[in-house]
């Protein structure tokens, strides 16, 4: 099984939980992004990227994944594997909506990698997943 991890900013700001608040999911948003991180923390990285629910990005940024979520919006949290343990635990970075094949943000791989640098760098912090 994999574990899931959040990014925290500043004194315990749960960065993945902020950006599904500011989106205002719908029950039925939430309960699809909440039935993708279920089958991505009981099959694994691998078995999901083969899946394709899992997406790289691309250039530069080729250690940040975009989880898939097909939605009335279509919902991309942004993460990574570890950063501490790679083959056992996954940590969200940020949130995105993929809007015309564009990110929204536009920046939101290069958030996402930014924090995840913080973290190998020791200089950010996460905290166990929290359900939506």
């Amino acid at each position: 099984m994999t574990q899931l991890w959040d990014y925290v900013h500043g004194p315990g700001r749960n960065e993945i939980q902020v950006w599904a608040k500011k989106q205002k999911l719908g029950v039925r948003e939430r309960a699809q992004l909440n039935q993708k991180i279920d089958m991505l923390e009981r099959v694994g990285f691998e078995v999901a990227y083969h899946l394709e629910f899992l997406a790289g990005t691309s250039g530069e940024f080729n250690h940040v994944f975009k989880l898939v979520v097909k939605s009335q919006r279509m919902l991309r949290p942004m993460l990574c594997r570890g950063p501490a343990d790679p083959h056992r635990e996954v940590t969200f970075l940020c949130g995105a909506i993929e809007k015309d094949f564009s990110l929204l943000p536009a920046n939101a791989a290069e958030q996402a990698e930014e924090r995840r640098q913080r973290l190998i760098a020791g200089l950010g912090r996460r905290i166990a997943h929290e359900r939506f």
